[in-house]
């Protein structure tokens, strides 16, 4: 309870974009998660850390991110905007705006090529 009381919320709040940075930029607050559960779980430091995860049901930062991207998809595809902000109601586009070809995934997400590193690190 101590964890997902006063830790997971923080971690949760802003995962989308904050954890787009690399793996370098994040190890730190990634061991430090890893030492809160391997404290509270009162393990030994040779306990593997998916063992950690799994005991509390929950996931990795990086994991974490890709959950919360899929989770903003999922409430655009089957959720017809009612539970999005605003200002991601035109966030996502279909294929079949793109395009007027009927095709097998114009039912599917349009994913935009991005040039930069920094839109490259936010494919999921």
């Amino acid at each position: 309870m101590i964890y997902f009381s006063f830790i997971y919320p923080h971690l949760l709040y802003g995962t989308e974009i904050y954890a787009n940075a690399n793996k370098a930029a994040l190890k730190r607050l990634m061991v430090l998660n890893d030492k809160i559960l391997r404290i509270l779980q009162q393990q030994k430091i040779r306990v593997h850390t998916v063992e950690l995860y799994k005991n509390y049901n929950t996931l990795p930062i990086p994991e974490l991110r890709k959950y919360q991207l899929l989770m903003l998809v999922q409430k655009f595809v089957y959720h017809n905007h009612d539970k999005l902000f605003p200002t991601y109601a035109n966030y996502f586009t279909l294929n079949r705006n793109v395009h007027s070809y009927n095709t097998r995934t114009n039912h599917d997400l349009h994913l935009q090529n991005l040039q930069t590193t920094v839109g490259k690190n936010y494919k999921i």
